[in-house]
């Protein structure tokens, strides 16, 4: 059977809810102020781009967890792999919320939006930790040594990905203070604050996407996400251009240089996407991109 989901019994839809529901979010910050239903009052700017940066790291979370679903809805053992790494970061979404709060005892959230977002992690938690429990589960064998297929290709690409985000995760928890990404005279309130540490929530789950795909994804399905990563670079560019305005320099996404990072991010993604077909030691693989 085709279609975008193949709802049958192998279907992994634990994966598919997981990814559906960040991208949803995500577009849902995109149309809504969001600062109305916390606080009652319209986003200021600080608030503007955070919530913008929450709302594009939803929709790439869910985008590249879809990917690599579809990618590898018919292997069982990825699947078992990929719905583990989700796991940990619904777990890690949940955990978050906690931290956020009910409005009613000291939190941000009002009591319903609380309890919505509680139960909708709960629920993420319980069917991935159901589909890794299943009696007689797969589980996929690391393909080989990470260093192992090194060279100019997509695996030293992802490879390259991994380390930044996780590096990104930890410099964005402990080492970089957010107001440093406004432009002078935009102070960054409690809400601002809020959301940038969901924020870095939403990159480890991009982390362990990233670490899936570099452990246990051959040629192709590396090459896949280099592919979804140009995707969503171009959508987080065009996202990002409206709200030049309150960026810092330091940023490094004012005027011009917006789009020269862009380019070169994605002629680098292409270079490995070529040079890998030119190289790679199993042509085979890449044969099934996408399949």
């Amino acid at each position: 059977m085709g279609g975008i989901i193949d709802f049958n019994t192998t279907c992994p839809w634990q994966l598919y809810l997981f990814s559906f529901l960040h991208m949803l979010g995500g577009l849902f910050m995109f149309i809504i102020d969001v600062c109305k239903l916390f606080t009652g009052v319209s986003c200021i700017e600080s608030e503007i781009v955070m919530q913008r940066i929450m709302a594009l790291s939803m929709v790439y979370v869910g985008g590249l967890y879809y990917m690599l679903t579809y990618h590898n809805k018919d292997k069982p053992a990825k699947i078992t792999r990929l719905s583990n790494m989700a796991l940990n970061a619904a777990t890690a979404l949940l955990v978050s919320v906690v931290f956020i709060g009910n409005q009613k005892y000291g939190g941000f959230e009002k009591s319903w939006m609380h309890m919505g977002d509680m139960w909708t992690a709960l629920i993420l938690v319980c069917v991935l930790a159901s589909r890794v429990s299943q009696k007689n589960t797969e589980w996929a064998e690391q393909i080989g040594p990470i260093k192992e297929g090194l060279g100019a290709n997509c695996k030293t690409l992802v490879l390259l990905f991994t380390v930044l985000t996780l590096f990104k995760f930890l410099a964005l928890a402990d080492f970089i203070d957010p107001s440093k990404m406004m432009a002078d005279g935009f102070e960054i309130t409690a809400f601002a604050a809020w959301t940038w540490n969901f924020i870095i929530v939403l990159v480890l789950e991009s982390f362990l996407a990233m670490l899936f795909t570099l452990l246990f994804e051959d040629e192709s399905g590396q090459e896949l996400l280099v592919k979804t990563i140009i995707i969503l670079t171009l959508f987080a560019a065009g996202a990002i251009y409206s709200m030049q305005q309150y960026l810092s320099d330091w940023m490094g996404l004012n005027g011009n240089a917006l789009w020269i990072r862009l380019g070169v991010m994605v002629a680098v993604c292409l270079a490995a996407i070529v040079a890998g077909r030119h190289t790679g030691h199993s042509r085979e693989g890449y044969e099934s991109v996408g399949k």
